[in-house]
């Protein structure tokens, strides 16, 4: 019952998706043996090198074919393909007044602050190693910012989570596999058929990645409710036959305010 209940609290689109992963990957959580937490992220560095180290990324100017950022204290000017942070933090594309960072393949988005443009920062948990690094494929960017529908769906998805968290039951539907790289997200239209038809989603898309935070990472979940708490936009990474696919919205300004 309960694992149904949590799954149900699994939505939508942006916030809708980051429930959904919440949601599957909670039971889980729940039922995670006492070695396995002794051994977690959290507790690394009494056992080994942490996998993640903090890395706070500044967008500070856009130029048609640069970007100047200040990647932790040292001012850069940087082009679409340079390396951030080794081995694989890279500027991936310049986009209207944000730039598209590509962390091992899982995207975040950061922005000029708006309207005034001012700079933003973006504090990132980044891999500082990686066995194998991903494929290198140029994803496909749906860009919905500035979208008013899709501005208030999300913003109030976002709101009900807090607030009427149950409203949420079955809006999408999730499916999650097991394989050698870990937990496999796939989605499906649930009650709440807006998601789909107005995010472009396809049944049987893979959620890969929520704002660069990869979704085999065993502690992507605290990490989506953390930035959630504090984001004005969000990109989302989809697997599509094979093709990457990255999903870019933002909340409705005055709903944040008044949150």
């Amino acid at each position: 019952m309960v694992s149904s209940i949590v799954r149900g609290v699994v939505f939508s689109a942006i916030t809708g998706l980051i429930l959904f992963t919440a949601g599957s990957m909670w039971p889980v959580m729940r039922a995670t043996s006492e070695e396995a937490l002794i051994f977690n992220a959290e507790n690394a560095d009494m056992f080994g090198e942490d996998p993640y180290v903090y890395t706070e990324l500044r967008l500070q100017e856009l130029g048609p074919d640069y970007a100047l950022m200040t990647v932790d204290g040292d001012n850069r000017q940087l082009q679409p393909g340079d390396m951030l942070v080794e081995p694989c933090l890279s500027l991936s594309r310049i986009l209207k007044n944000a730039v598209l960072l590509d962390h091992c393949g899982s995207y975040a988005l950061l922005s000029l602050r708006q309207p005034t443009h001012d700079a933003s920062t973006l504090k990132l948990q980044v891999l500082n190693s990686i066995a194998e690094l991903p494929l290198g494929r140029e994803p496909k960017v749906v860009d919905l910012r500035g979208n008013e529908r899709i501005q208030q769906l999300v913003s109030d998805y976002r709101h009900r989570l807090y607030d009427r968290p149950l409203s949420l039951l079955g809006a999408i539907n999730v499916d999650v596999v097991r394989s050698a790289i870990g937990r496999e997200y796939y989605i499906s239209p649930g009650k709440d058929k807006r998601i789909f038809s107005q995010l472009g989603l396809e049944p049987g898309d893979r959620v890969r990645a929520f704002d660069g935070i990869s979704m085999t990472d065993d502690e992507a979940v605290t990490a989506m409710y953390e930035r959630l708490d504090d984001v004005n936009h969000l990109a989302i990474t989809l697997e599509r036959n094979q093709q990457d696919w990255v999903v870019l919205v933002d909340f409705d300004t005055l709903a944040l305010n008044n949150e």
